[in-house]
């Protein structure tokens, strides 16, 4: 199973390192991981919140972040064409603009967005894409035989 990760997992994985989202990004499974060059970019805006929240120094932090993205491959927005950010700025504009290079990523490669974002889900969704993937349903794909 190949899965786009949105921002929010590594977010979550940053604040709860011993949950089940930095389970899943850490675990020995056959689910492969992608994410827009963007994630970081977003990731990084949040740091300092992170580090206000959890008590955290940065460099610990940063650590964190390298061991919860170590399975993530990363696509630079040089391979994404062009037409697909045309198109997910269409869909995403009035959902939440900062998830376009994730929607773009996903309209390039057919995979489902790993995500926590109810407000993307359902905004998709009430635009007739059924793509993401929230982590209840993820962890449940891990277990199947």
């Amino acid at each position: 199973m190949i899965v786009i990760a949105d921002s929010n997992i590594i977010i979550s994985g940053l604040y709860n390192p011993k949950g089940t989202i930095a389970k899943i990004l850490t675990s020995k499974s056959k689910i492969q991981f992608y994410a827009p060059w963007y994630l970081f970019e977003e990731v990084k805006e949040h740091l300092q919140e992170i580090e206000l929240n959890t008590g955290k120094s940065q460099q610990q932090l940063i650590k964190e972040l390298k061991a919860l993205s170590s399975k993530i491959t990363v696509i630079e927005q040089e391979s994404v064409p062009l037409k697909y950010f045309y198109e997910a700025i269409e869909i995403v504009k009035d959902i939440d603009i900062d998830d376009m290079p994730f929607f773009a990523l996903h309209l390039h490669i057919g995979h489902k967005i790993w995500t926590g974002d109810t407000t993307l889900i359902r905004g998709l969704k009430k635009k007739g894409y059924d793509v993401c993937i929230t982590t209840t349903e993820l962890k449940k794909s891990l277990y199947k035989k």
